[in-house]
């Protein structure tokens, strides 16, 4: 499972300067996933932020506030999260030094942040397929917050420590 890649496209770059939040740059690629009643693009923001930080954002293209938290009902997981983690190898191929923050939204069905559906996928996903000789997978349950972090910096808990703090006012300026 999360071995299937469906073809992607970079769209654009754009950059942040002076913005009200701290990112750098932003990526942005798309994706379509077919089923046979429909067809959904796909969109994928990677924010990079100093130091080597990343965010990734991705969401069924939809005109709708909770487009995060959104089901498409498509049954595509697999071919999703095996895309997510190309564009994630690319980063790091560009970037050795990467390091991966993610929130896990909850659905819309869900009253908590603690685990949420999500959350419990995309470790699952994360625990198949690092290589644990180049990165660690740590984990917040109770926000529903995955790092992804080179071993040495993982090992390191002050140094991870920072790092997840980092990732926690990269995370409460933006949602």
């Amino acid at each position: 499972m999360f071995d299937a890649v469906l073809p992607y496209r970079f769209v654009q770059r754009n950059r942040n300067p002076g913005g009200r939040e701290t990112w750098l740059y932003e990526d942005i690629y798309k994706f379509f996933i077919h089923s046979p009643s429909s067809r959904r693009k796909y969109l994928v923001e990677v924010h990079a932020y100093p130091d080597h930080l990343y965010t990734v954002d991705f969401y069924a293209k939809v005109h709708d506030v909770n487009r995060y938290r959104l089901r498409t009902n498509q049954y595509a997981m697999g071919k999703l999260g095996g895309t997510m983690l190309d564009i994630l190898a690319r980063i790091v191929r560009a970037d050795p030094q990467a390091r991966f923050g993610f929130l896990a939204a909850a659905m819309l069905h869900e009253t908590s942040d603690v685990a949420t559906k999500r959350f419990r996928i995309y470790v699952n996903m994360f625990r198949l397929n690092l290589n644990p000789l180049q990165h660690a997978l740590v984990i917040r349950r109770a926000t529903s917050s995955i790092f992804v972090l080179p071993v040495e910096e993982a090992e390191d808990l002050v140094l991870q420590q920072s790092i997840i703090e980092r990732y926690e006012r990269i995370f409460a300026e933006t949602f």
